[in-house]
C-alpha cells in the first residue's frame, strides 16, 4: 500500500501557484521590452529553458529590470538550476526592496535546501510588506513546522485560511502542524522514546479531558486534510491523491478515540505490561536526495501491533522531507513481532515508532 508523505505536497505548490497568478504587475517598462515579455510568456507556457534564455537577453539590455529578473529567477528554478534561481531572487530584491514576492520567492529557495532559519526571515520580511502574501505565510509555516514549532506553524496556517478559506497549502500546513502538536503532547508527559508508550489511561476526569483533548488535535487534522482533497488537489499527482486518502483514514481511525473513552478491549494503549516482542527491525534507508539537501530528524509513526502478528494502521504523526518518510514506512512495514499478551491472550495494542535521520 503507497503511502507518500505530506511533505511531498508542501514543497510543490509554491510556484506551480506563481505561475499561474502572479501577485504582482511589472514594476517598470522599460522601452526595450519584448525580450523580458517574450520570456515571460515563455515561463507562463512552461518552455522554461528557452525563457531563461529570453530573459537574459532582456537583462543584457537593461541589467536594473527588477522584474526580469524576479522570472529569470521562477524559470531557473522550474529549469532545475536551484542555486542561479535563488541568486537571481537575491539580485531582485537587491533592486527592489519594497517586493514581497521577491522575498518569499527567496525564502522558498532556502526551504528547498533546508535552511530553515533563513526561510522564515524572508518570509517575515515579506509579510512585512504585506501581511496577507499567502505565497509567504505558507513558506513561513512551513520552516516554523521544520524547526518543530507546530503552534507557530498552525498560527501561519490559519492566517492564511482567514485570507482564502481553500487555500490547498494552508490546509495541509494546518494538518501537519496538528500533528505535530500531536506528536509532542506525549514527550511533554514523559512518554519513553522509540516504540513510545501511548498515554495512559487515567481514570480521573482530568485525565480524560486531556486524552480526549489530545485526540481532537487528529480530528481537526483530519478535519482539514478532507476539506483538502475535496478541492480536486489539482497540483497533486494520482499517487499523492491516493496516499493522502490513505492517511485521512488512518487519522480517522485514530481520531476517533477522542469521542469515546479508547477502553476497546480488542485494543489497548502501549505500556510495559503490554508490549509486544520484536523479533526483527531493519534501518530505513537514507535517500541520496535527502543527503545531498542535508535533511535530519526524526520520523515518528503511529501503529497498532495487532493481535495476528502484523503492523497496521500506519499514520505519520511527524514526517521529513525527500523521501526519508516513505523510506521509514518500508521499513516499519518489515518489522516482525510477537504480540502483546493479556490474560494468556495475544491484544492489538497502540504504539509509536521512531526513526532517527542524523
Amino acid at each position: 500500500m503507497r503511502r507518500s508523505h505530506i511533505a511531498t505536497i508542501l514543497l510543490t505548490c509554491f510556484f506551480s501557484l506563481t505561475a499561474r497568478s502572479p501577485s504582482f504587475v511589472f514594476a517598470q517598462q522599460p522601452p526595450q521590452a519584448s525580450e523580458k515579455e517574450r520570456g515571460v510568456e515563455l515561463y507562463r507556457k512552461g518552455d522554461f529553458n528557452e525563457a531563461v534564455k529570453a530573459l537574459r537577453e532582456a537583462l543584457k539590455k537593461q541589467a536594473s529590470d527588477s522584474d526580469a529578473w524576479y522570472y529569470l529567477g521562477l524559470s531557473l528554478h522550474r529549469a532545475g538550476k536551484v542555486e542561479d534561481a535563488r541568486k537571481a531572487f537575491e539580485k531582485t530584491v537587491s533592486l527592489r526592496r519594497d517586493f514581497a514576492p521577491g522575498y518569499a520567492a527567496m525564502a522558498y529557495m532556502q526551504l528547498l535546501v533546508n535552511d530553515n532559519k533563513r526561510a522564515i526571515e524572508n518570509a517575515e520580511k515579506a509579510l512585512a510588506l504585506d501581511p496577507k502574501n499567502l505565497d509567504s505565510l505558507y513558506i513561513a509555516g512551513t520552516a516554523r513546522l521544520r524547526e518543530g514549532a507546530g503552534a507557530e506553524a498552525l498560527a501561519r496556517a490559519e492566517e492564511a485560511l482567514k485570507v482564502k478559506p481553500d487555500h490547498p497549502q494552508a490546509l495541509i500546513l494546518k494538518t501537519q502542524a496538528l500533528l505535530n502538536m500531536f506528536a509532542k503532547w506525549p514527550a511533554k508527559a514523559g512518554a519513553k522514546t522509540d516504540q513510545r508508550e501511548d498515554d495512559k489511561p487515567s481514570d480521573d476526569a482530568a485525565g480524560e479531558a486531556k486524552r480526549r483533548s489530545h485526540y481532537s488535535l487528529l480530528k481537526s487534522a483530519s478535519e482539514s486534510l478532507e476539506a483538502y482533497l475535496k478541492l480536486g488537489a489539482e497540483n497533486s499527482d494520482q499517487d499523492s491523491l491516493d496516499s493522502l486518502r490513505e492517511q485521512l483514514e488512518e487519522l480517522r481511525f485514530y481520531a476517533r478515540r477522542a469521542d469515546d473513552a479508547g477502553s476497546n478491549d480488542s485494543e489497548a494503549p502501549m505500556t510495559a505490561a503490554l508490549r509486544p516482542t520484536i523479533l526483527y527491525r531493519e534501518r530505513a534507508h537514507y535517500t541520496d536526495a535527502a543527503l545531498d539537501a542535508r535533511v535530519r530528524g526524526t520520523i515518528i509513526l503511529m501503529v497498532v501491533f495487532a493481535d495476528d502478528g502484523v503492523l497496521k494502521h500506519i499514520l505519520v504523526i511527524q514526517g521529513l522531507s525527500h523521501g526519508l518518510t516513505e523510506e521509514a514506512v518500508k521499513a516499519a512495514r518489515k518489522i516482525r513481532f510477537t504480540p502483546a499478551m493479556r490474560d494468556g491472550k495475544p491484544i492489538s495494542v497502540f504504539g509509536r515508532l521512531e526513526f532517527t535521520f542524523n
